[in-house]
């Protein structure tokens, strides 16, 4: 004897059909509005020579993301990179209030970013480097770099953004920041590092004092075997 299917079945099969349906219009509806986003962070992020207009253009597009709430890691991470894109157009000293609010939209861009994902050390670290652009706040930009160390002590991007980072630091924040780049020298200077440091710029002379106090016998970049 045929029995129908249970009426609690197939409501649970209709409900799970809606609301996959209701994700897969979300998705595609994000992608209309947020697409243009991930083309143009990936030309960034690889060095392609692009037009400071084409980046600009894009900057309401990446606000939208942070404005709606989006949460979903490919939009973040794109649009963070294209608010710092637009921060690096402007000049502090020729345009002060166009550098001011890119700088705004950057910030507030990215503790958009740590409030979806808050474990992600390349964006702790972007927050230090824009605390550090405004030179307010050390005690800050230290937390933030020690969060990016905490939770990517070892990836080696992340680690080679934070050894270009400490490029720019003066003595005295470099002196501030002493136990995080001591513990980021031993990671680079380390067998698990002798690829990365192949492709690291040469050292400033600050960084290099830090080196032989940690690591004298390290040399960045490694040379060719």
């Amino acid at each position: 004897m045929h029995r129908g299917r249970s009426p609690a079945l197939v409501g649970i099969l209709l409900a799970l059909s809606i609301f996959v349906l209701w994700l897969s219009a979300t998705q595609i509806s994000r992608f209309v509005r947020f697409g243009a986003l991930l083309p143009m962070a990936h030309r960034l992020e690889s060095g392609t020579p692009t037009a400071t207009q084409a980046v600009r253009e894009l900057v309401p597009v990446a606000e939208g993301v942070r404005e709606a709430a989006i949460c979903q890691g490919i939009f973040v991470k794109s649009g963070y990179t294209i608010l710092l894109a637009e921060l690096d157009t402007e000049n502090q000293d020729t345009g002060y209030d166009s550098w001011v609010m890119a700088m705004q939209r950057a910030e507030a861009f990215g503790r958009h970013a740590l409030g979806c994902l808050p474990t992600n050390g390349d964006f702790w670290l972007k927050l230090a480097r824009l605390h550090q652009a405004t030179g307010e706040q050390p005690g800050e930009m230290l937390q933030f770099l020690n969060n990016s160390q905490l939770y990517a002590p070892a990836e080696p991007q992340v680690l080679a953004a934070r050894y270009a980072f400490y490029g720019h630091l003066t003595e005295a924040s470099l002196q501030l920041v002493g136990e995080i780049i001591a513990n980021d020298v031993r990671a680079i200077c380390s067998a698990s590092g002798n690829d990365m440091r192949r492709f690291l710029a040469s050292p400033s002379q600050a960084v290099q004092r830090v080196i032989n106090d940690v690591q004298p016998q390290c040399v960045i970049p490694r040379k060719p075997v």
